[in-house]
């Protein structure tokens, strides 16, 4: 993004191909909020005179651009796709005494009514649009956890996520990290839990995409995690289970 700010692409969208790369530039910089708001390593930050001043919440975003891009594009939504970018960027910890204030609830609740109402348009195959519907899913699942204390119970969670597992998990092929990864950690039984494994390798099998073999073996882990704290008193926090996860690898993963 620096690059293109720095050189001022985005003043030539509409000329030749540089629409279609700009889009491309920003649905990657989007999906790379969610690995980055979690990734707890030190070398993230950008080194500058000023660094001590400068407060991540600060920084802004450019929106994705209005156009689709060419083929192949992504399946999420450009609307789907800013909600996240911008939920990644507004969430704070919830033992964060901000996150009490009625300004940030405010702000979530914004958020919430704009994932919820966006119209979901059948694509070009029924796969498709049902990947749209898993990622919006994915984004609702996410927004609700990530905002929520440990002991506070989001409302319609539990409906959201069955209906996720009855139809659009058990149907579809879904190419995006980042939904499948969200929807993993709410598998708690071993039927859900073979519904996203199948999910993953049906999509290696039928669609041209790198390897999954890293994703299988961080949602794993995440199962694993809570397995041993199923049976516990303890009340686990959903911000840093996804955070350790994250980052326990020396470089930020994609989640594109």
């Amino acid at each position: 993004m620096d690059t293109v700010q720095a050189t001022c692409l985005e003043a030539q969208v509409y000329k030749s191909d540089f629409g279609h790369l700009l889009d491309w530039v920003y649905f990657h910089d989007a999906l790379s909020r969610f690995p980055i708001h979690h990734w707890q390593h030190a070398s993230l930050a950008r080194e500058s005179p000023n660094a001590d001043c400068v407060k991540p919440r600060s920084v802004q975003y450019p929106p994705l651009a209005r156009h689709r891009p060419a083929l192949p594009p992504p399946n999420p939504s450009y609307a789907i796709l800013n909600i996240l970018s911008e939920t990644c960027d507004t969430l704070l910890d919830p033992k964060d005494p901000t996150s009490r204030s009625e300004e940030y609830r405010g702000r979530l609740k914004a958020l919430e009514r704009r994932v919820e109402n966006i119209p979901i348009k059948a694509s070009s195959s029924a796969d498709a649009t049902l990947a749209v519907e898993v990622f919006q899913t994915a984004t609702r699942v996410y927004l609700a956890r990530a905002s929520q204390s440990p002991w506070e119970t989001p409302a319609d969670l539990d409906y959201l996520i069955g209906k996720a597992f009855a139809g659009p998990i058990v149907n579809c092929i879904c190419p995006h990290f980042f939904p499948l990864f969200i929807l993993a950690c709410e598998a708690r039984t071993d039927d859900r839990r073979a519904a996203i494994l199948n999910l993953i390798d049906g999509t290696e099998t039928n669609l041209r995409v790198r390897s999954r073999a890293w994703l299988k073996e961080m949602i794993q882990s995440v199962w694993v995690h809570q397995d041993l704290h199923a049976d516990s008193d303890l009340l686990v926090n959903y911000v840093d289970i996804v955070s350790d996860m994250i980052s326990s690898s020396d470089t930020v993963p994609s989640f594109v």
